[in-house]
């Protein structure tokens, strides 16, 4: 059996001290790169001592406009939304190619990476609303193809694993006026490139509700959130996936914060927003190394071969704070290492 690969959704709490507001500011004016450097660097060689094995960048902006302030940019354009492919850039990629460049000197093997850029669809919502321009929706996808072959192009010390769209509106909002047809392009448009390079091609999305059009692109990965919604799995047909050969990344941690915090309120009678202690019950009750493992188990008995890839739900923008967070990507860690033992010693 081939392993499943522990991969992350990207995006954490910011240091204490520091908002994303104001890593959105940095990034954009870049003058204070040594502070705003060091926060990357130190949260991704985080995730990779936590366990980790194919990390994505630490997200620390807003996911859409990271990607869409640079297409809105008259600078950065030929003309409205028409993106050059030089201004295609992910900064927190560049800066973390150095701990990869010492990674690769240490352990002797190149790192791994996945890539998560905000997909079409998402874009387009937030750019346009609930409207239907066919021409700017193709516009957005090639413009997301430039910032993966950039993307590939900054990897100088590191390997692009997985190339993942952030599509959470699909197949959960009404408001996605395109045809299926229209969706099937954007999505080929957007995802070609990094298919002819040899990565794996996820999407992200809440629900598998339009899996089944998603297994009509070149897109071989869906990733979606299990933990905190066991019932999706049901939408699944594995003959549909094993017949179009694509692949799931499925969520094994729960990252719904707010939900989670409500049951420990319940079941202690505090209020752990006050009492912050109680939030480690998070990580040593609710959502521990064994709860995760079995969540794997579950769904591995449904899908089988077809998961290629587990994670957390959801990204952890929202979490209390950077230790909660990377508590529970560690023991996810755990639960997706033992799962993959026991697979192995059987």
């Amino acid at each position: 059996m081939q392993e499943i690969v522990f991969i992350d959704e990207g995006s954490l709490p910011t240091p204490e001290g520091v908002t994303r507001e104001w890593v959105t500011v940095a990034a954009e004016n870049r003058n204070e790169d040594e502070k705003l450097f060091s926060i990357i660097r130190d949260a991704f060689q985080r995730k990779i001592d936590v366990g980790v094995h194919v990390p994505t960048y630490p997200q620390f902006r807003d996911m859409i406009g990271q990607f869409l302030d640079i297409i809105k940019d008259e600078k950065n354009c030929y003309e409205p939304y028409v993106l050059k492919e030089e201004s295609a850039k992910i900064l927190e990629l560049e800066i973390i190619d150095e701990i990869a460049k010492q990674y690769k000197k240490e352990i002797g093997k190149t790192l791994e990476v996945r890539v998560c850029i905000a997909g079409p669809t998402d874009m387009y919502l937030q750019a346009f609303g609930a409207t239907a321009f066919v021409d700017a929706y193709h516009i957005l996808a090639l413009d997301i193809e430039k910032f993966i072959k950039q993307a590939f192009k900054t990897a100088k010390n590191f390997k692009i694993k997985v190339i993942a769209l952030d599509e959470i509106s699909l197949g959960l909002t009404d408001k996605i006026q395109f045809s299926d047809a229209d969706i099937i392009s954007a999505l080929t448009v957007a995802s070609n490139y990094a298919r002819q390079q040899g990565a794996d091609m996820e999407i992200h999305v809440y629900s598998p509700l339009k899996y089944k059009l998603i297994c009509e692109t070149p897109i071989n990965v869906i990733g979606f959130e299990y933990a905190g919604n066991p019932s999706y799995i049901d939408l699944l047909d594995r003959k549909v996936l094993e017949d179009s050969n694509t692949y799931v990344g499925v969520g094994v941690s729960r990252t719904d914060i707010f939900s989670l915090i409500s049951i420990v309120n319940e079941k202690y009678g505090v209020n752990a927003w006050k009492e912050k202690e109680y939030m480690q019950k998070i990580v040593t009750e609710l959502e521990t190394p064994d709860v995760i493992k079995n969540r794997l188990e579950t769904t591995f008995s449904i899908l089988g071969d077809r998961i290629k890839y587990a994670s957390p739900d959801c990204g952890l923008a929202f979490w209390p704070d950077q230790d909660l967070a990377f508590k529970l990507l560690e023991n996810t860690a755990k639960g997706i290492n033992q799962f993959n033992a026991e697979k192995k010693d059987r």
